[in-house]
């Protein structure tokens, strides 16, 4: 704008210079309007800087505005670009995600599979007449390696969806139809009522009590040993309506489980094997010895009392007869004792003592023979013990060769051999070592009262002598 306005006096001064050359106009003239065009481009410059400064802010909020969008595109361009060089790198990871899935996929296959192989044997055997179908076709499918993993899958989830019923239905009680073995083993007709871990079934007649499974049978058994009317009754009602009250055993079964465990004597004693009965004809003979040697011992009749000190008074006054009549009167070894003192009162006191003390040696024999019969009951009977234990052991080794460990019942015979003989044993063998030593003490205490009676016998003599 300063240019023009000096272009503008530029042209004016040489106009008036024309105007001085050519038409004889004076300076003050020229002056004026050089003074003028000067003013009017002042004016004119000014009214530029005005509109100049109108125009300057919306070009500087729309060169804003172009600097944002540039920025905007650069950084999109370098999302672009980025975007470009991690395309090879998020390939990779989609690949990664994707085994990983597979790999998730086939454990949880692996895992319902096994579920399903162990739903037949978690749910009660009642209940195996509902879902037989529904386990044989899952595990047919889930064998089959032509069936796509979509329709295993299917399967899976539907045998999912029947377990998750069936719990739905045992905790609020679940009465539906199926067959059990009744009296005889005989297959019937009737109603199962599951409340969670416990069975019922009942037909409405004689067959009613609780379901129990039993090993290699295609249907439950209905138990109702020992389980009172009042309780019968109750279930063949449920179990026909579907409400009532129920019998809840606590046990969960473990109360029927340890009845049948339960064994008299004698059957117990038998499967100790051949063994047992070696043990049981030892045992029973001490018993009889001890028996009879308890009144042995008790029937050796003692001196009553102030007996021997009227012997000793009648020998003291020469009167032998009457002391012999008195000696006589006392059964037994007593007896025989104070006879022999009796007729040998006048022999010397070693020669006495020596005679009361072969009587009393001849006593002895008697009062202790057979003890040591039940002292050998005592040692041999645990021996015994041992050797069925021994030979019990044998013969389960031989069947785990012949079956392997996994059949239990087949083995529970050799090892109730091994371990029935030796408990028999130790039946045996304590109550014989405690007879023997009552035994034997009570013949050393008849023992010793005899010497005590022989002692006085002849310090009596030799008091009067």
């Amino acid at each position: 704008m300063h240019m023009k306005a000096v272009k503008i006096l530029t042209i004016g001064l040489a106009l008036a210079s024309s105007l001085s050359l050519f038409s004889q106009t004076t300076f003050d003239q020229v002056a004026g309007e050089a003074k003028k065009a000067l003013l009017d481009a002042e004016k004119e410059l000014s009214t530029l800087r005005s509109r100049i400064a109108d125009e300057k802010i919306p070009i500087s909020k729309t060169l804003t505005q172009l600097e944002s969008q540039v920025q905007e595109k650069r950084s999109e361009h370098e999302q672009v670009v980025s975007a470009a060089e991690n395309r090879e790198v998020g390939l990779s990871t989609l690949q990664d995600r994707v085994a990983k899935q597979r790999d998730q996929n086939i454990y949880l296959k692996n895992l319902m599979s096994s579920y399903i192989k162990q739903f037949s044997t978690r749910i009660d055997e009642s209940e195996l007449q509902e879902h037989e179908e529904l386990i044989n076709t899952a595990e047919n499918i889930l064998e089959s390696t032509s069936v796509p993993d979509s329709e295993k899958f299917a399967t899976q989830i539907k045998v999912l969806q029947a377990s998750i019923n069936r719990v739905k239905n045992i905790i609020g009680g679940y009465h539906f139809s199926g067959r059990a073995l009744g009296e005889n083993d005989r297959a019937v007709d009737g109603n199962f009522v599951l409340v969670g871990p416990f069975a019922f079934f009942g037909d409405g007649d004689a067959n009613v009590g609780f379901s129990k499974g039993r090993p290699n049978a295609s249907f439950p058994l209905v138990q109702n040993e020992g389980v009172t009317p009042e309780i019968i009754a109750s279930i063949n009602v449920v179990t026909e309506s579907g409400e009532g009250m129920l019998p809840i055993d606590a046990t969960e079964g473990d109360a029927f489980r340890l009845a049948e465990l339960e064994e008299g004597l004698l059957e117990h004693a038998l499967k100790g094997g051949k063994v047992i009965y070696f043990i049981v004809t030892l045992a029973f003979s001490a018993l009889l010895i001890a028996i009879f040697k308890f009144f042995e011992i008790n029937s050796v009749k003692r001196p009553k009392a102030g007996s021997l000190q009227q012997i000793l008074d009648n020998l003291n006054a020469g009167k032998k007869q009457e002391a012999l009549e008195i000696a006589n009167s006392v059964d037994g070894p007593f007896g025989d004792l104070l006879v022999a003192g009796v007729e040998h009162h006048d022999q010397e006191k070693e020669l006495l003592e020596e005679i009361l003390y072969e009587r009393l040696l001849a006593a002895q024999p008697k009062l202790e023979r057979f003890l040591a019969f039940i002292a050998l009951t005592a040692a041999a009977a645990p021996l015994l013990g041992l050797l069925g234990t021994v030979t019990g052991m044998i013969s389960t080794f031989k069947l785990i060769t012949v079956f392997g460990t996994g059949d239990a019942a087949s083995l529970s015979g050799g090892i109730s051999e091994a371990l029935i003989t030796t408990e028999f044993g130790l039946y045996v063998a304590i109550p014989s070592l405690l007879a023997q030593a009552l035994l034997t003490r009570m013949a050393k205490g008849r023992l010793g009262e005899m010497e005590q009676s022989s002692v006085a016998f002849v310090n009596g003599l030799s008091k009067k002598g």
